[in-house]
């Protein structure tokens, strides 16, 4: 495997449980439902490491996204 970041597109299902959890994190900083990653976490029931080990690593697809021309890179 290249050192290149590859890209999937997996069902929910298909997904850990505790990555939709950093997900909805992520959703509730954005959202300002809370001020700081611990209360992010305590609310949905993960550790603080495990929100900063996968925050990069996932992000919601959205079905609009699929309609776009230009590429998109995530980092």
């Amino acid at each position: 495997m290249s050192d290149k970041s590859q890209y999937f597109v997996v069902k929910k299902k298909a997904v850990p449980e505790v990555l939709l959890k950093v997900v909805e994190a992520k959703r509730l900083l954005d959202t300002k439902k809370a001020d700081t990653v611990q209360e992010a976490a305590d609310c949905v029931g993960i550790s603080r490491s495990s929100f900063y080990k996968y925050k990069d690593d996932i992000f919601p697809f959205h079905e609009n996204a699929r309609v776009r021309r230009s590429p998109l890179c995530f980092r």
